[in-house]
């Protein structure tokens, strides 16, 4: 009976250790995966903040961008103002002349029909 005791107390303590060797291997291996999961965690916020980063650069490009067609195009509508200004002013200069030209016609009648009556 002796034997059947110490082989029980053998494969009891045996199934212990196994027991207490599978609870660790489940309690480490729990503890890779969470590790795991932490690290896929911080690259795919590294990712995003990369993401965002060169989206934010392109933005501050297309802005920079812009600004410049801005100034080009405050520019553009001064010359525009200034041509348009040169315009009224020939136009009026033009209605002048037209004006004159019209009494300068008339006086020539004038003076022709002066002239064949002399």
């Amino acid at each position: 009976m002796e034997y059947i005791e110490l082989i029980t107390v053998l494969f009891s303590a045996t199934g212990f250790w196994k027991l207490v060797e599978f609870l660790f291997g489940l309690w480490s291996n729990r503890k890779k995966h969470n590790a795991e999961i932490r690290s896929l965690d911080a690259q795919t916020e590294k990712h995003i903040v990369d993401n965002w980063m060169q989206w934010s650069q392109t933005l501050e490009k297309r802005v920079k961008e812009l600004e410049i067609v801005a100034i080009e195009n405050k520019e553009l509508k001064r010359q525009i103002e200034s041509q348009r200004e040169r315009i009224v002013e020939l136009e009026a200069k033009v209605e002048r002349v037209e004006l004159e030209n019209i009494e300068l016609h008339e006086r020539l009648k004038e003076l022709s029909k002066s002239q064949e009556n002399a």
